[in-house]
C-alpha cells in the first residue's frame, strides 16, 4: 500500500500535519477526496499513528534539552524505566541496544535542574549526558525516504 503517492502524502503531513487535504492534493496531483481516502487508509493500517504539535521548548521556558545515556545496573531495567516515567522533565525514553540501556531526553529550565535530574538516576545507572545545541534536522521520516524504499 506504500506507493510513491502515499510516500509524498506522508512527507507532506510530516512537514505540516495541519495541511488541508486540498493543500496536500495539490502537492501530489490528486483530488482532495482521493487524498482523504488515502490518508484514512494509512491511518487504518497503522502507518499514521497520530498527529503532534511541534513545540519550541526554549520559548516556553525550557531552554536546555539534554540526552542522558543510562547504563543501567543489572536487573534494575524495569524498575528504572518505571521510575523515569515519574520525571516531570521527561520528553522521551529510547530503550536501545549496547552497553547503554536507555537514552533519556529531558527538558529543563537551568543546569542545576539538569544536575538534579541526573542525581535522581544515580541509584539505578551510570550516566553520560549530552546537551542539545540545536537540531539541524528534526524529521519524522528519513530525508530521502523515496530512494531508500526503492533500494529495498
Amino acid at each position: 500500500m506504500l506507493d510513491s503517492i502515499n510516500i509524498k502524502i506522508l512527507k507532506a503531513l510530516s512537514n505540516n500535519a495541519r495541511a488541508s487535504y486540498s493543500e496536500i492534493a495539490k502537492q501530489v496531483y490528486l483530488s482532495a477526496p482521493a487524498v482523504t481516502e488515502r490518508i484514512k487508509r494509512l491511518e487504518e493500517e497503522g502507518i499514521i499513528t497520530g498527529y503532534k504539535a511541534q513545540i519550541d521548548l526554549a520559548k516556553i521556558g525550557f531552554p536546555i534539552v539534554a540526552l542522558i545515556e543510562c547504563e543501567v545496573y543489572r536487573t534494575k531495567e524495569r524498575e528504572f524505566r518505571d521510575y523515569l516515567l515519574t520525571f516531570d522533565e521527561l520528553i522521551k525514553i529510547y530503550n536501545i541496544t549496547g552497553n547503554t540501556t536507555f537514552i533519556v531526553k529531558v527538558g529543563v529550565t537551568n543546569l542545576l535542574k539538569l544536575d538534579d535530574v541526573i542525581e535522581k538516576m544515580l541509584d539505578y545507572c551510570d550516566t553520560n549526558t549530552k546537551l542539545v545545541m540545536r537540531m539541524p534536522y528534526d524529521g519524522v521520516l528519513p530525508q530521502n525516504v523515496e530512494t531508500l524504499l526503492e533500494q529495498k
